[in-house]
């Protein structure tokens, strides 16, 4: 069985894109390291409050 996390990255709307309040890459790494497997990445932008959705999986513990 799986299980799943889903991360919320706080983005902004600036001249040049988007900027992202957390460095999702880092986000990533740490979550790597907890043993989660990163799935996708599923951007919001036409939301009133951007953001970045991360999901991660990882087999359950019996």
């Amino acid at each position: 069985m799986q299980e799943y996390e889903f991360v919320r990255i706080p983005a902004a709307r600036t001249r040049a894109g988007f900027r992202y309040d957390v460095d999702y890459q880092n986000e990533i790494r740490v979550r790597a390291a907890a043993g989660w497997t990163f799935v996708q990445a599923i951007t919001f932008e036409s939301e009133s409050h951007p953001h970045l959705d991360l999901v991660f999986t990882r087999k359950v513990a019996k």
